[in-house]
């Protein structure tokens, strides 16, 4: 089975495309002697490649499902927080960020000292940035808990998130890194090691927090980081599979950036979990002892995905957005 379904015009394109360079490789190879042939694919081996496309890992942004049933032997001893239910899918809205090699290299190095230094030796701390058999993986920044949607639900949460992150007047940036915190999840099952992150310039994260908050409300979500108890600021589509439904702005309505709550505090990148629990005064010695050698990270910011199931949508901000009114104007 195809890793990919093509129409029969992307096929054929494809096909094409892959015979002329194959035909191109072809003639140059039998222009230059064998010895020449040799030095140039030795040349072309070792230089550096362009990096994957971003898309790309979409693609495989979900592990194989291995199991129909809940099972936290399969997980690292991790335990779902929401029980898995047919016909609902987990969602979630995140920044993604692939920290370069230097940098994962960096991290993955505090967490070892951190295991070796304050637990012992004993790998309490799993890393988040590889994975079992040793390839790095993205972090993220949560702008959403997770989530469960309807079938029903799934392109129309999508198309809403698109229509408030086009209202939010994002544009990308960068974003850096003060310090280590530990936070816990919501179900207070796991506890986290995370770099806490600075406010950017524009209050662009609380920009981005604002979209996808509202758009949990329109669809009777509970919102992160924010008071539940905050109005959406627009009609909630109608219907309970929103088909067909659209979220429509009040003409009275104008979003400014002193209405957004600031939850910076809140914003973080995770990079190792546990079990169990972590005395204050422990906590406070990693903070204030290891915060140091990660301050000089940074975060460049292009993108929102919305991850529903296994389905990976990207958002790209655009640099040309022109906010002329706080946040929104309506």
């Amino acid at each position: 089975m195809p890793l990919v379904d093509y129409s029969d015009s992307e096929a054929s394109e494809h096909g094409e495309t892959s015979r002329n360079k194959v035909e191109e490789i072809h003639v140059i190879g039998k222009s230059l002697p064998r010895r020449d042939l040799k030095r140039k694919s030795g040349e072309i081996s070792t230089s550096h490649l362009p990096p994957l496309p971003d898309a790309f890992h979409d693609l495989y942004a979900s592990n194989s499902r291995v199991s129909t049933q809940d099972d936290p032997t399969l997980h690292g001893g991790r335990q779902r927080g929401t029980p898995h239910v047919e016909g609902q899918w987990p969602s979630h809205v995140y920044i993604e960020w692939y920290p370069t090699s230097a940098e994962s290299s960096k991290l993955a190095t505090l967490i070892k000292k951190l295991n070796d230094e304050v637990f012992g030796g004993e790998t309490k701390l799993q890393s988040l940035l590889q994975s079992e058999l040793g390839a790095e993986l993205p972090v993220h920044i949560s702008l959403s808990r997770s989530l469960m949607l309807l079938t029903d639900e799934r392109q129309p949460f999508v198309d809403t998130f698109k229509h408030f992150l086009d209202k939010s007047a994002a544009r990308p940036f960068e974003v850096y890194v003060t310090g280590l915190q530990w936070v816990t999840n919501y179900e207070k099952i796991r506890r986290f090691l995370v770099l806490q992150l600075a406010r950017p310039v524009e209050n662009t994260l609380n920009k981005l927090l604002w979209a996808s908050n509202e758009t949990a409300k329109a669809f009777n979500k509970p919102t992160i980081y924010v008071r539940s108890e905050v109005e959406p600021t627009e009609v909630r589509p109608r219907g309970r599979g929103m088909r067909g439904s659209r979220p429509r702005g009040r003409s009275s309505a104008v979003i400014r950036v002193n209405d957004i709550q600031d939850c910076t505090p809140y914003f973080h990148v995770s990079i190792a979990w546990s079990h169990g629990s972590l005395s204050s005064d422990v906590g406070a010695g990693i903070r204030s002892k290891y915060s140091a050698e990660i301050e000089e990270l940074s975060i460049s910011v292009k993108a929102v995905k919305v991850k529903i199931g296994n389905a990976v949508t990207s958002m790209p901000l655009s640099a040309n957005v022109v906010d002329t009114a706080g946040i929104i104007g309506v």
